[in-house]
């Protein structure tokens, strides 16, 4: 039974209520990705197109600044944020993220309809929901300018679509789940690079209805229509994006990214020069490195699916709701999704997919997930009442409120230490904007002149906090330091105690060859970079 539009509001303005207070107390972006996404959207809307005045990996060997912007991460959160920018005349940070807000909003209402389809109980699949109102661990990403939101839409759209029945439509109109699928695909893509894996999961669905049979009772004329319609609705999406690659690089994906196939430590992400970044390289580590690599990896991305994406107490839930619904295509589809997802940032991606590049993408599966703790819900009260003579009214309410409360004290626990800890008069989410806007404050103060390049570890927060260009301080010593200072004309350096490779130079307040110390500026160190011309 679908549930009234009354109860369905009440679920969206309880998120809404949700999300507003937790984007009150995240004033900032807080990290490099919201950074950069907020970044791309204001140089959008103030008319530079897609540029980036810092560079923040030296993967495609760039020229200098201004750089192509998006050329390792994908465009669409910053043109969304960009298009919040317009529509308010404003550039601020609330400007640019509140259309991801409200989208977040109306996850929930997703949450439902897809336990809905799996035949959750109305009072469980209101439970789906509540968990998506109190997310754990993804609250303290749903209200910023970032992928998770667009990710999980994206997801909930897929299998909802996937769900739907061709009796819904006209006859002769099946082609549009395929169009439906194909814009959904493009959609994920331009959120993040992996989401051409969904494309490719759209295309085995594709497969899986017309060729399960064998190849003798396949209607071509209708697989081949389905396929073009799936086909041409994701290049509807990404076309532009491929043609813009084409005349940056004369290749369909830009160059920088397959080069983190041969990456033999995370750092070297920002390695300069990138070249070094070779198939041959890559075998010259030796097999045990990158065995190690990807069975940490796998623990680190099994340890996010159960810690973050289950809350530890869903996941008894969610297995058994996947395995009452397992043959249905929603549910076969979802773990397959999830199951190439996870192949692929563990053993092709290994570094990025363990330090967030799964948590990002795994997002996407989270609405189901949710929707499978529902039907697992139903499932074991069903069991209670009959084994244990329960009511089955009361144990749902017991139950459901119960799962509910835990939600919410994980995700108080969670967001409090993750952004407002040690408390509100300092939170933790906006230490590195204070920092950045001490040490602009003091440059400009020192006569720096504006125009400077500077090495900074975080160039879309430098420049966010000072309004001045940066590079990013590369992998590697102080001599690899001089040298992409000198290639693109750097003349100061902004340095941290994150460096453990440069722990020598951050430790000294005297002149080293290069760099000349000016001055402690809270836990950074300013430094004139000097080199032959």
């Amino acid at each position: 039974m679908p549930f009234l539009k009354k109860e369905l509001m009440q679920i969206s303005l309880a998120s809404l209520a949700v999300l507003i207070l937790a984007a009150a107390l995240q004033p900032v972006p807080g990290y490099m990705d919201a950074e950069y996404y907020y970044v791309g959207g204001i140089r959008l809307v103030t008319g530079y197109g897609f540029t980036e005045p810092f560079l923040w990996n030296y993967l495609d060997q760039p020229t200098g600044l201004p750089h192509p912007s998006h050329t390792y991460w994908m465009p669409l959160a910053s043109i969304l944020s960009a298009i919040g920018m317009a529509i308010t005349g404003a550039q601020s940070f609330l400007a640019g993220r509140w259309l991801f807000i409200l989208l977040a909003a109306i996850i929930p209402i997703l949450a439902v309809k897809l336990a809905e389809e799996l035949g959750a109980s109305p009072a469980s699949a209101q439970l789906s929901g509540w968990l998506a109102i109190f997310p754990g661990y993804y609250l303290v990403f749903s209200t910023l300018t970032e992928t998770f939101v667009l990710y999980i839409l994206g997801g909930s759209a897929f299998f909802l679509i996937l769900a739907s029945k061709d009796k819904r439509l006209q006859p002769g109109m099946g082609w549009m789940r395929y169009v439906l699928l194909g814009l959904v695909a493009g959609y994920m893509h331009a959120s993040r690079a992996d989401g051409i894996l969904w494309f490719g999961l759209a295309g085995l669905v594709w497969l899986d209805e017309h060729f399960r049979r064998g190849f003798r009772d396949v209607n071509w004329h209708r697989a081949i229509r389905h396929l073009l319609a799936l086909t041409l609705a994701y290049l509807l999406i990404m076309a532009a994006w491929y043609t813009r690659n084409l005349s940056l690089y004369g290749v369909l994906m830009p160059p920088g990214g397959s080069k983190t196939l041969w990456m033999t430590d995370y750092d070297q992400t920002f390695a300069f020069p990138s070249d070094a970044l070779t198939p041959s390289n890559w075998l010259a580590a030796g097999m045990q490195v990158h065995l190690a690599a990807r069975v940490h990896a796998l623990w680190m991305n099994i340890k996010n699916l159960i810690a973050v994406q289950a809350e530890v107490f869903l996941l008894p839930l969610i297995a058994i709701g996947a395995w009452q619904n397992r043959h249905q295509k929603i549910i076969r589809f979802g773990i397959l999704g999830w199951l190439l997802t996870l192949l692929l940032m563990t053993v092709v991606f290994p570094y990025s997919g363990s330090r967030g590049g799964y948590l990002h993408s795994g997002a996407a599966f989270q609405p189901l997930f949710w929707a499978c703790a529902a039907v697992g819900l139903d499932t074991a009260i069903a069991l209670g009442v009959r084994r244990r003579g329960w009511s089955r009214k009361k144990a749902g309410i017991f139950f459901s409120r119960s799962l509910i409360l835990l939600a919410a004290g994980i995700t108080t626990v969670v967001f409090w230490g993750r952004v407002i800890s040690p408390g509100l008069h300092a939170p933790k989410w906006s230490d590195s904007q204070r920092s950045y806007s001490a040490v602009g404050s003091r440059m400009d103060q020192l006569g720096v002149p504006e125009d400077a390049i500077v090495l900074v570890n975080n160039p879309p927060g430098f420049f966010l906090s000072t309004g001045r260009q940066s590079i990013v301080i590369p992998d590697g010593g102080e001599e690899n330091l001089l040298a992409v200072a000198e290639q693109y004309g750097a003349n100061y350096l902004v340095l941290d105690g994150n460096n453990p490779k440069l722990v020598d130079l951050y430790q000294s307040n005297h002149r080293k060859d290069g760099f000349s110390f000016i001055e402690t500026i809270g836990t950074m160190k300013l430094f004139q970079i000097h080199y032959e011309p």
